[in-house]
């Protein structure tokens, strides 16, 4: 498989649910899954009571202090908790159109590989939004082009793999 840079993108692994077990619901509505090249899906990630990310834009430190009071834990360490926290952070603004994520779906024996194609939505709308979404807490989402699917059985699933695992 040969995936082509567009300039400076940036490969990110993310998980849609446990063990990618949500991928589906969020990328079958509009056909077939797995997709097919060249169709149009989503990734989406938790942490709801944070709100929409857009109105923490430009300022990193009031998020972080709303979202450790919402989301912290008393037994965790500081670096557990701010790589938690910078989670829905770089999914709103760090990631940029034209990056590439890597979505294993280890429950489904599948690995996605897709490129961004919009900027950061919010979804707040219980299963009426976006796709009819079935978790009413996957609020924060990203649209991508699926340009890859790659079965557990290809030899480099394992390898790509090992990225979800890291992340």
């Amino acid at each position: 498989m040969t995936i082509e840079s567009k300039g400076n993108a940036t490969i990110w692994g993310m998980f849609v649910g446990d063990n990618g077990d949500q991928l589906e619901i969020f990328n079958s509505k509009k056909g077939p899954f797995p997709p097919e090249v060249g169709t149009e899906g989503m990734i989406a990630m938790g942490w709801p009571a944070i709100g929409d990310l857009r109105m923490y834009a430009n300022n990193y430190l009031d998020y972080v202090e709303k979202f450790q009071k919402l989301y912290s834990k008393p037994d965790e360490s500081e670096q557990a908790f701010k790589r938690k926290a910078n989670m829905p952070w770089n999914f709103a603004f760090t990631i940029k159109i034209g990056d590439w994520v890597i979505c294993p779906a280890s429950s489904l024996g599948i690995m996605m590989i897709g490129s961004i194609i919009g900027d950061y939505e919010e979804d707040f709308h219980d299963g009426t939004g976006l796709y009819g979404r079935r978790r009413a807490d996957f609020v924060h989402t990203r649209k991508v082009r699926w340009e890859q699917v790659i079965n557990e059985s290809d030899a480099i699933y394992s390898k790509l793999n090992r990225i979800g695992q890291l992340t």
